[in-house]
């Protein structure tokens, strides 16, 4: 559907925009209070987190602020990966986590091309203190 959309009608269809606005293919996208819940509070945990481990306690060595916020968000993913699987697997009927926008695909894509070449970049810029 993606590419064949995309290309047919350059993405510029209401229904294109639609779902890509809602991720439902339908006329209202459900709402899930408990997913809007559980994300908010991880996404509070990790911006929280960052601001203790980086400016309320900050530790003289980068490498520790570092295996710091690794943890955090190792963290952060186990326990949206844990809600997910619940989900998918606990529920019954079974029911999307959070919404097609924001499936695990989407994530992986956003840590593969996103996160991974930022942090090689900043990593590479004082390899005293990663290596």
């Amino acid at each position: 559907f993606f590419l064949d959309h995309l290309f047919e009608e350059n993405g510029k269809s209401s229904m294109y925009t639609w779902i890509l606005s809602t991720g439902w293919w339908v006329s209202r996208a459900p709402i899930d209070p408990d997913a809007v819940l559980v994300v908010a509070v991880l996404c509070t945990s990790l911006i929280g987190g960052f601001i203790y481990i980086n400016r309320v306690k900050p530790s003289k060595s980068l490498k520790i602020q570092y295996r710091q916020s690794l943890k955090l968000i190792i963290v952060i993913a186990f326990l949206y990966g844990l809600w997910c699987a619940s989900q998918i697997y606990l529920v019954n009927p079974r029911r999307p986590a959070v919404g097609e926008e924001a499936d695990l695909g989407v994530l992986v894509f956003l840590f593969m091309y996103f996160f991974l070449p930022h942090y090689l970049c900043i990593a590479s810029m004082n390899p005293k203190d990663y290596a």
